[in-house]
């Protein structure tokens, strides 16, 4: 059996470590722009988590539980201006997927507001730890 010569296995890893980087999700610049962006994307993922869980908590729970768009209220409380039309759009966004995905309240449906909850729960976390005022 023939030894790979250096300089093949040099270029082999050098092409299988460009395609790793490739597939590496880009970061975001650490601007104070690049910052702000990650922030509003991430409070637009919780709102859409919100209105999704929301969906799931009326049609499982009824009209009387408004748990979910409580902790949307206290999100926009915090928020202004266009960050808040975004901020409501995405909630409105996650309701209807909400909707599409689960016309009646099943045991699925249930499950999938305990899976949001915990994902709720994660960027919220997230957004206090790496935004903190």
């Amino acid at each position: 059996m023939k030894r790979a010569r250096p300089l093949v296995l040099f270029v082999a890893i050098a092409c299988l470590s460009g395609i790793a980087a490739a597939q590496q999700p880009a970061r975001p610049p650490e601007t104070p722009e690049g910052r702000r962006q990650q922030y509003l994307g991430e409070a637009r993922q919780l709102a859409h988590v919100l209105g999704h869980a929301h969906y799931l908590r009326l049609l499982c729970a009824g009209r009387g539980d408004q748990s979910w768009r409580d902790f949307m209220r206290q999100l926009l409380d915090r928020e202004g201006g266009a960050r808040r039309t975004d901020l409501i759009e995405a909630f409105n966004n996650g309701y209807r997927v909400g909707e599409e995905r689960f016309p009646s309240c099943t045991a699925g449906a249930q499950a999938q507001e305990n899976e949001l909850k915990a994902q709720g729960l994660r960027l919220a976390d997230t957004l206090a730890a790496r935004h903190s005022d």
